[in-house]
């Protein structure tokens, strides 16, 4: 009688199981898919092209733009002239009535430099408009790198989890046989098939995170957020640590936050305010010129004029003073404010960046290389029946964790570069 096939040899199943948890063990990077060239995501520098193009928000950032660099020619602009048309009498001490017309023409003009005043604050406010412009494309663009990055992680988590999933469904396969052949045990195979289960759910937990991380993606973009995107292909490396030294941050940030370009517009505008609130003392002059037409009872004349504002109105003067002093001294401490805040938020997110850096080398370099050791380690003793099924996949779960972790720890550093770049106006 033939001998029935009892399966592999114990060496054989322990050596088909580490196969197959070796693939697991693969870094994600060196099992990369095509990348869709139709469609944007494959890269950021696409994504971010794509958001500065078709931004609404920039786009009415650069119509305000516009609009405040018409307004420099209006404030240097004379005021229309005002033309006047009187009917009057002819003097004359006796007989009937007769009319003259006059037709005068009057122009006011503004002395003393104000109209340059007047400018000057139109310019300080294209300066501003210009910063806010550049604020608003570096909170788009902050907004862009964090979905991107987060597009990512979910992207990777979901390619790593499925890894895993196939390995226990595998390990289950296994577990079955060795039940069949009177090995192992039924506890095994329950094991086996809840830890199925419990990876089905999180795939589906994240890849709801995942479409949420493509529309917010999308939304950024506008696009529909159901539009396709491509896979992913890598994220921005990390700068050097010397360039994250605080002190260095915050002189590029002096030098390229839109922010306090914003404030030093403010002061500049409300300098020329407080100038022109001095200058508002000294009196503008009008000129008038008129010509007379007396129909026919006369010869044509001429008429010329000069009028003066007088600055009686005191008060009103010393408040608009008193405004204008206040203005100025508001905004620069304002612009005081700002940059101190830049300063704490780019000491934190520094430290931060710092401490995210070190813990990810640490689990990629001793945690890691510790869980695939003790993971082979329990599939050879699983392989020659030493080792519980339970134990190896409780070595394979925590090494799947410390990859989710991995990939949680560049989310976190992806999202603190982003905030350290919008702080200082720029990329490192």
């Amino acid at each position: 009688m033939p001998r029935a096939w009892s399966g592999p040899p114990p060496m054989l199943r322990g050596l088909c199981i580490a196969g197959l948890l070796a693939l697991a063990a693969v870094p994600e990077k060196a099992r990369t898919e095509p990348i869709s060239a139709a469609a944007p995501g494959a890269t950021l520098d696409g994504v971010l092209a794509i958001a500065r193009r078709l931004s609404p928000e920039l786009a009415a950032r650069a119509l305000d733009t516009e609009a405040a660099l018409a307004r420099v020619e209006i404030a240097g602009s004379l005021p229309d002239p005002m033309m006047r048309v009187t009917s009057d009498e002819i003097d004359r001490l006796r007989g009937p009535r007769q009319n003259k017309m006059i037709y005068m023409f009057e122009q006011e003009f503004p002395l003393w430099g104000k109209r340059d005043l007047k400018r000057d604050q139109a310019s300080a406010e294209v300066a501003r408009s210009r910063a806010d412009a550049r604020a608003t494309e570096s909170e788009l663009v902050e907004k862009v790198k964090v979905a991107f990055a987060q597009y990512y992680q979910a992207n990777r988590a979901i390619r790593t989890t499925e890894d895993l999933h196939r390995v226990v469904h595998d390990m289950a396969r296994v577990s079955r046989d060795r039940y069949a052949q009177g090995r192992g045990s039924q506890q095994e195979v329950y094991k086996a098939e809840v830890e199925i289960t419990r990876l089905s759910s999180e795939i589906v937990r994240l890849e709801t995170k995942r479409r949420g991380a493509a529309a917010r993606l999308n939304a950024l973009l506008a696009r529909p957020v159901d539009a396709p995107l491509a896979k992913p292909s890598k994220v921005r490396p990390l700068p050097p640590s010397a360039a994250l030294d605080p002190a260095v941050l915050m002189e590029r940030a002096r030098r390229g936050n839109p922010t306090l370009a914003a404030g030093n517009a403010q002061i500049a505008a409300a300098a020329a305010g407080r100038e022109l609130a001095n200058k508002n003392w000294y009196p503008d002059i009008t000129l008038n010129a008129a010509a007379i037409d007396r129909t026919g009872n006369g010869p044509p004349g001429y008429m010329a004029g000069v009028a003066l504002k007088v600055p009686l109105q005191w008060g009103l003067h010393e408040a608009q003073q008193r405004e204008a002093s206040a203005q100025l001294s508001a905004a620069q401490t304002r612009r005081q404010a700002v940059e101190l805040q830049i300063q704490g938020e780019l000491g934190e997110a520094a430290a931060d960046l710092a401490g995210s850096r070190k813990t990810g080398d640490l689990i990629r370099s001793q945690l890691m290389p510790q869980s695939e050791a003790l993971l082979r380690s329990g599939v050879a003793g699983y392989g020659f029946g030493k080792v519980e099924l339970a134990d190896v996949l409780r070595a394979e779960h925590d090494l799947a964790n410390l990859r989710i972790e991995l990939l949680n720890n560049e989310f976190d550093q992806q999202r603190q570069l982003a905030m350290i770049e919008r702080l200082i106006g720029g990329d490192l």
